[in-house]
């Protein structure tokens, strides 16, 4: 099988990497997300940082530390103490109103589910992995896995070679899991592989008759007042387990505040204080890359005991520091995929280590009154936003203005959507073949022909126009602005698009050519992100050693960078305009 997988893996992600035309993914998953729901958030009651023992000139200077930081792109931060939300930060054109996609925050909730079923006496650690599944399990599932434990899913021990890209070219991921080798030994070694997280969720399935969200809905979520989460399921009716899941990181910091307090919410045991201790404290030692923290059960830690993080790749979390009771939650974009980030090294500087706040302050109402005016209006050094909030020059590049056609090999894989989206959500783009371009006096529209769907957004100049786009059957949040940039002394449009709810950041640089446009694709995570994961993964190497013999290193970011930064020349559609 696992010949297999990388062929299947290599072969799909060549295609993708080398923009060969449209890819086709063997996979297709039938259930897709709603639209963001509209609806009232259940928050932690709220009160002033002084309430609750911290300054709000401390805040402040925490959130204009990390405006000034070029290596993270900041979207929403949410501080509190004691089980009172003190601030809530809004980095332009981002907001907290809106759910927000979690990437391997998700974990957490799985090892939290896992947890009940130990507390019920379902399952135990010690548990085979092979002995859930009798019904479908092959031959060499009972040579390859006779010893892989629920604890050795917990903690990434297990080596199995399934990882995972295998959601992008396989159907049936148990039985690909199961069908897949191991590289050492289980419980030997820790390597992260979000398929071992999915297992976990096939397992409470298949023990309790549930899946893991209606699970954790009945016995969790509904006593905390969680309303709003949507998780996303595998082609087999699974929930992914490791990644997907939507939530609001104002109702998210109730599981943090229910760690802290021991499993207790209002008075009532929800999970035992045993499972939350041994969840948050070292069970494995992880490699430098991975960060500072060790892993516990699908919780990072500090092995003193002082913090514990529910971390999502490209920087969604809730961190929480035990010995003071405050917890952090953070959306961003970040070219990292754990604790690299000098978001976390910021945050830890001022709130963790020997950081203690007072025990009560008195009211300073200036102070509270200029940091709740910022909360509204902070905005990031290295955002366009910043540069040009007020830019009024881009109606008078309304030259541009007009419709173009793409050459199909230039517009293969291209889309109004980021590529690393495609990637994580298994829904690759057909290829673009018109772009339309409209300027007025107000503001102005793009408009993409994808193969055959249409996607329009609209965006204002140096003011984000909030709208969306429906992506393989998916509604999407947008919020959009243009400013005028200056390169080599030539006036070019460049069109920011945000995804509240996502991580992902697309942007066009416009710019007029001999007989239309230019346009260059950029995106955030992008490029850094790409590079680190291509040195990091054996996928990387092998899809190296597609394009090349040797692996160079200039040969090895020119494709990145022709993959996540092409600039493609469209020509005017009507040339008589």
């Amino acid at each position: 099988m696992d010949l297999t997988f990388s062929k299947n893996t290599v072969q799909i992600f060549s295609q993708w990497f080398g923009r060969n035309g449209a890819v086709v993914s063997p996979v297709r998953e039938q259930i897709r997300r709603p639209p963001y729901p509209c609806t009232k958030i259940n928050a932690l009651p709220g009160c002033t940082p002084e309430e609750q023992g911290i300054e709000s000139e401390y805040i402040l200077k925490y959130y204009n530390r990390l405006c000034r930081e070029p290596r993270i792109k900041m979207q929403t931060v949410i501080i509190a103490r004691n089980g009172h939300i003190i601030s809530r930060a809004h980095f332009y054109p981002y907001s907290t109103d809106i759910w927000h996609v979690s990437h391997s925050l998700a974990k957490s909730l799985t090892g939290l589910a896992v947890g009940l079923m130990v507390d019920d006496g379902l399952i135990s650690l010690d548990d085979r992995l092979i002995d859930f599944f009798g019904d479908e399990l092959p031959a060499v599932a009972r040579i390859n896995h006779k010893n892989t434990t629920i604890k050795h899913l917990l903690t990434m021990r297990t080596g199995v070679f399934f990882n995972e890209i295998g959601a992008v070219v396989e159907q049936d991921w148990v039985r690909a899991y199961l069908e897949s080798g191991v590289k050492f030994k289980p419980g030997t070694q820790f390597e992260y592989n979000s398929m071992n997280s999915y297992m976990l969720s096939a397992i409470v399935k298949k023990v309790s008759g549930k899946g893991i969200l209606e699970l954790l809905r009945e016995r969790v979520f509904t006593p905390l007042g969680i309303e709003n989460v949507y998780w996303e399921k595998c082609p087999k009716g699974i929930e992914k387990g490791g990644w997907g899941i939507y939530y609001y990181p104002d109702e998210m910091l109730k599981l943090g505040q229910l760690y802290l307090n021991g499993g207790v919410w209002n008075g009532e045991r929800i999970i035992s204080e045993r499972w939350i201790k041994e969840s948050t404290r070292k069970q494995t030692d992880t490699p430098a890359e991975t960060g500072e923290n060790s892993y516990g059960y699908q919780v990072w830690c500090r092995e003193d005991r002082s913090e514990f993080i529910f971390n999502g790749m490209f920087g969604q979390n809730i961190i929480v520091y035990p010995k003071t009771n405050i917890m952090i939650a953070t959306t961003a974009s970040i070219d990292e995929t754990f604790q690299n980030s000098p978001l976390y090294t910021i945050t830890d500087r001022y709130f963790g280590g020997a950081y203690r706040p007072h025990g009560h302050l008195e009211e300073n109402r200036e102070a509270c009154g200029k940091l709740r005016a910022a909360e509204k209006t902070l905005v990031m050094h290295n955002s366009d936003a910043y540069l040009h909030k007020n830019d009024t020059d881009c109606f008078s590049l309304r030259g541009l203005s007009g419709v173009y056609t793409v050459n199909e090999n230039d517009g293969a894989g291209l889309s109004i959507m980021p590529e690393l989206y495609q990637g994580v959500h298994n829904c690759f783009a057909e290829g673009l073949r018109e772009f339309e371009l409209t300027l007025d006096k107000n503001g102005g529209t793009i408009k993409t022909l994808e193969g055959n769907t249409t996607h329009k957004l609209s965006f204002g100049y140096g003011k984000a126009v909030p709208g969306c786009v429906v992506y393989d059957k998916e509604t999407i949040l947008t919020s959009a602005y243009a400013v005028v940039i200056d390169e080599d002394g030539v006036k070019k449009l460049r069109i920011t698009v945000c995804f509240p709810e996502l991580p992902n950041v697309r942007y066009l640089t416009i710019g007029a050519s001999e007989d239309g446009i230019s346009v260059k694709w950029e995106e955030a995570p992008g490029y850094d992100f790409i590079r680190i994961m291509i040195d990091r993964t054996v996928f990387g190497k092998i899809l190296i050693d597609r394009h090349t013999k040797a692996a160079d290193t200039d040969f090895v970011l020119k494709r990145i960078r022709y993959f996540l930064q092409p600039t493609v020349n469209m020509k005017r559609k009507d040339k008589n305009k």
